[in-house]
């Protein structure tokens, strides 16, 4: 059996990670691309812990499997190295440590500033300002471009933020290195609103650390009067970037190395994410290479509205803001976009923590709470083109509310039925990260 096969055939566990169980240094993005490129980064400090290693799970079949025979030990130790810490189909618990509790209930909010530390233009400055004004408090926005300086800014010390927003594949890090503190749920009776992946997400089992930010779908953007396509006509959407001609402009989005790759693979005909082997990345990797005219971007509205692109793989949160981009002779419904109705398709989901050193926590939880009003779901649909997890926000609301052109809504708008059967990525472990990273440098180079 390779070590391709052993993994496939991994079974699906459930992951708690016990309270003292560490897990194995990893890296960060950027890190593991210099490592991908030859070169070994200084990681500067023992809290820079990646969702890289064993599970108590792990370790139990670890100690029953010392009795049986060395190729069996050898076989289980190869497959074990390409599964994720936690998927969709792997739940991950988070630990809670005696020395990082949440804050107790009750407790009157702080007099600010309340700190907000977030990604540019993905917050409606209204949402802040209705806070400040509920409250009676000021709100400072501090921005950052990658999640690596983030992290770095708030251990250092550098941002003294009460409240941010990291991103899935990096939680198990936070928590191992109690970089971030446990949620008290008293203080935001709104997560009763979301819809239960997100309240239960798979990688937080129980929200102990986190409440959900926005969702994205990435999905399949197009010009319908330059190129006749329909994806939900074939038998697997995702081959309708190898169905159209060859050298057909087209777009991918690069935020992660394994985005793209991602939907490749589900081109290959994976049907999910909780396990992944590393012949499947290169696989992805071969068939997105044999695309022409590819242009990596991090957007794609402008490129779609103008017709530079015909064809791009990208957020539908971009489809609110392609009617600024149109010439006028071009109506909206001349774009479209896709995303299967029955979630098959990578999603992806960021959320908010509190940091251990915040020193406004209650206005912190209070905030995320705050967040999760259906009011301020809308303005940050207006604002950013982005939708919050909320159970009670529909395309009705959000047409009255007249927050975009009614078209654009439909196309942005994520389903109940996506947000939950959708594909996110998962905590991959270091391995798979370069090999992603490889892939990813070798196609963007």
């Amino acid at each position: 059996m390779t070590q391709d096969q052993a993994v496939d055939q991994e079974p699906a566990v459930h992951n708690e990670l016990a309270e003292g169980e560490s897990l194995p240094p990893c890296l960060t993005r950027r890190t593991m691309l210099q490592r991908a490129g030859g070169g070994l980064a200084a990681l500067g400090g023992a809290w820079l812990l990646a969702a890289c290693g064993g599970s108590s799970s792990s370790s139990s079949a670890s100690s029953a499997a010392s009795s049986s025979s060395s190729s069996a030990s050898t076989s289980s130790a190869a497959s074990a190295a390409d599964l994720p810490v936690a998927s969709k189909g792997n739940p991950i618990t988070l630990p809670i440590f005696s020395d990082n509790k949440p804050i107790p209930s009750g407790r009157s909010p702080e007099k600010g500033p309340l700190v907000i530390y977030d990604w540019a233009y993905y917050l409606s400055p209204a949402v802040v300002k209705s806070f400040e004004a509920r409250y009676g408090v000021q709100a400072q926005v501090t921005n950052f471009a990658s999640i690596d300086e983030a992290i770095n800014k708030i251990h250092s010390g550098a941002v003294p933020a009460d409240v941010w927003v990291p991103d899935a594949n990096h939680i198990v890090e936070l928590v191992q290195s109690k970089l971030i503190q446990p949620i008290n749920h008293s203080y935001i009776p709104n997560l009763n609103n979301v819809i239960p992946a997100a309240g239960d997400p798979w990688y937080d089992q129980g929200a102990r650390y986190s409440t959900p930010n926005f969702i994205n779908l990435f999905g399949v953007q197009w010009r319908n009067d330059l190129i006749k396509i329909d994806p939900g006509s074939l038998s697997n959407p995702w081959d309708v970037y190898w169905k159209v001609p060859p050298g057909t402009p087209m777009g991918m989005v690069n935020a992660a190395a394994f985005d793209a790759i991602s939907m490749a693979m589900l081109h290959n005909g994976a049907k999910n994410f909780d396990t992944v082997s590393l012949s499947q990345i290169s696989d992805a990797a071969a068939a997105l290479k044999e695309l022409k005219g590819v242009k990596w971007q991090y957007t794609a509205f402008q490129p779609l509205a103008t017709g530079v692109e015909k064809l791009s793989f990208g957020f539908n949160g971009d489809m609110v803001q392609v009617p600024h981009y149109l010439p006028k002779n071009v109506p909206l419904s001349a774009t479209s976009f896709y995303f299967p109705a029955n979630g098959y398709g990578l999603i992806l989901n960021d959320l908010w923590v509190i940091p251990r050193s915040a020193k406004n926590p209650v206005l912190a939880h209070l905030f995320m709470n705050h967040f999760l009003e259906e009011q301020s779901a809308i303005d940050n649909f207006r604002d950013e083109g982005y939708q919050t997890m909320l159970k009670g926000l529909t395309i009705e609301k959000l047409k009255a509310a007249k927050v975009a052109p009614d078209y654009a809504i439909e196309m942005a708008f994520a389903t109940a039925e996506q947000q939950t059967n959708g594909l996110p990525s998962p905590i991959y472990k270091a391995n798979q990260l370069v090999a992603f990273e490889q892939a990813f440098a070798q196609l963007t180079a």
